[in-house]
């Protein structure tokens, strides 16, 4: 599933959360690997407050590109971990994918940071605890 991810508005995000696998393992445990999910055997779909806080925290700081789950193509696999089958993203105006279907354009920085205080709500008070431990 990790080569989908790869061809997706979601890969810079995908390499975003490895990256921080490697760094914090104990802080993306809550993320399946490489994200992407057909959803098929052995996955229930479902969401995870703790993969949601990981993915906007990385999408935002890392990648500048802001995961939005919709509901029914969020999965959680034998582990509790979150896989997405799709998604759509928040980007800068100046990305490459600004105006490709599925991808929210923000015309600034701050207009990206508020759709990503939108989308911590969902996360709850694990994006703050997520925030403090990459700070640490």
């Amino acid at each position: 599933m990790a080569l989908l991810a790869l061809t997706s508005p979601l890969a810079p995000v995908v390499a975003a959360v490895e990256g921080l696998r490697l760094q914090h393992p104990d802080l993306v445990r809550c993320v399946a690997r490489g994200l992407m999910t057909s959803g098929g055997d052995g996955w229930r779909p479902g969401t995870d407050r703790c993969a949601l806080a990981v993915l906007l925290v990385a999408g935002w700081t890392r990648a500048r590109r802001v995961p939005l789950p919709a509901c029914g193509e969020t999965f959680l696999n034998q582990a509790g971990q979150l896989g997405i089958r799709r998604a759509r993203v928040a980007v800068l105006c100046d990305d490459p994918v600004a105006g490709a279907p599925g991808v929210v354009v923000a015309a600034s920085r701050h207009e990206l940071l508020q759709i990503v205080l939108e989308h911590a709500v969902d996360a709850g008070p694990e994006l703050r605890s997520t925030l403090q431990r990459l700070k640490a």
